[in-house]
C-alpha cells in the first residue's frame, strides 16, 4: 500500500506558506511583546506513528521499526535503548542556557545546539540529544513557510518535540549544506549548520550567504534583528526604540564560524564560537566559554 507521503508529489513540499504566517505573526509578535516567548512559524512535523513502543521502549516514527524515516527520523526517549544498526555517528545537543552570572543578569538565555556547525559524510546518522526540554530539528524548507537551505530533493524533515534524555537521529544522505533550526525556539535563534560530503567552495549553495529576505526594508528580512525590532515597536507606543534582545537565527547562521568550507575543514563548530562572533554578543560568547 502507498503512502500518504509517497503520493504526495515534489512541488507539494515547496508549497510556501507564507500567507498563514503573515497572518499569525502579528498576535504572536503581540505575546512576545508581553513578555512570552512563543514559537514563530515553526512549521514542525508531527511525527508519524508507527507500531507502539518496543520493550526496549524505543519509539518508532518511521513506516517501520528499526529504519530512519527520511521525512521523519528516528525518535528514542532513551539513547541505551538504540539497536547497533542506528548506532551513530556523530552527536548533537541541544541546550537552553540561562543566564547565571551575578556580573551580567540581563544577559538573555540562549537556546542552542552544541555543535552549531558539524561536517559530516554523506550517509552519516547524526544523534541529536535532548539536554533540555521542548527542542525540535527541523529543516529549513518551503514546506515548512522558509527558503530552502537544504539540498535538492531533501524532504521537509522534523524530530518530534524532544524531551530531556530523548534521542533523535537522522541519515543525511544527500552531500550539501543543511540548515536546520528548533521549531520552540527559532525565534530566539536557535539555528544551526550541517555539511555533508567532501565539500568545495565552488559547492556552496547561494543560500548560504542569502538568508531570505536580509535585505532592506525590515518587513522582508523575517527573524533578522531588524525585523523583529520594527514587529515589537509597532505593537505599542511603549516599545517605541525597542531593542531586540536575543539572538536571531539569521546573526547565528550568517557568522563567519559557520562558513560552510570553515565547518568542513574544523570538523565541527562551537556555539561559543559562534557567539563571539557576534558583535552584541562577543564579550558574552567569551564568558560563555
Amino acid at each position: 500500500m502507498t503512502s500518504s507521503e509517497e503520493e504526495r508529489t515534489g512541488e507539494s513540499f515547496h508549497e510556501p506558506t507564507s500567507g498563514y504566517l503573515d497572518g499569525r505573526r502579528r498576535p504572536l509578535l503581540k505575546a512576545l511583546g508581553a513578555g512570552i516567548a512563543l514559537p514563530l512559524g515553526s512549521g514542525v512535523a508531527t511525527a508519524r506513528s508507527g507500531n507502539g513502543t518496543d520493550s526496549g521502549g524505543t519509539v518508532d516514527t518511521g513506516p517501520n521499526a528499526g529504519q530512519i524515516d527520511p521525512l521523519y527520523g528516528f525518535a528514542t526517549p532513551d539513547a541505551d535503548a538504540l539497536s547497533d544498526d542506528l548506532s551513530p555517528d556523530h552527536s548533537v545537543e541541544l541546550h537552553s542556557d540561562m543566564p547565571d552570572d551575578p556580573e551580567n543578569p540581563d544577559r538573555p538565555p540562549f537556546f542552542h545546539f552544541e555543535p552549531s556547525g558539524i561536517h559530516v559524510d554523506a550517509g552519516d546518522v547524526v544523534q541529536f540529544v535532548g539536554e533540555s526540554p521542548d527542542h525540535t530539528i527541523t529543516a529549513y524548507h518551503p514546506a515548512q513557510g522558509f527558503q530552502q537551505r537544504v539540498p535538492d530533493g531533501v524532504p521537509p524533515f522534523s524530530s518530534p518535540v524532544l524531551s530531556v534524555g530523548s534521542v533523535w537521529l537522522y541519515e543525511f544522505t544527500e552531500p550539501g549544506v543543511y540548515d536546520v533550526y528548533c521549531g520552540p525556539h527559532h525565534v530566539l535563534g536557535m539555528s544551526m549548520r550541517l555539511v555533508a560530503g567532501d565539500l568545495t567552495a565552488d559547492d556552496v549553495p547561494d543560500y548560504e550567504d542569502a538568508f531570505e529576505g536580509s535585505d532592506d526594508p525590515p518587513l522582508l528580512a523575517p527573524f533578522s534583528p531588524g525585523f523583529l525590532e520594527h514587529e515589537l515597536n509597532a505593537i505599542s507606543e511603549t516599545n517605541e526604540d525597542c531593542e531586540w534582545p536575543w539572538l536571531t537565527p539569521q546573526e547565528v547562521l550568517d557568522a563567519p564560524a559557520l562558513d560552510p568550507t570553515r565547518i568542513r575543514e574544523q570538523g565541527s563548530v562551537s556555539f561559543a564560537d559562534v557567539l563571539s562572533e557576534i558583535d552584541r554578543f562577543a564579550e558574552t560568547g567569551a564568558e560563555h566559554d
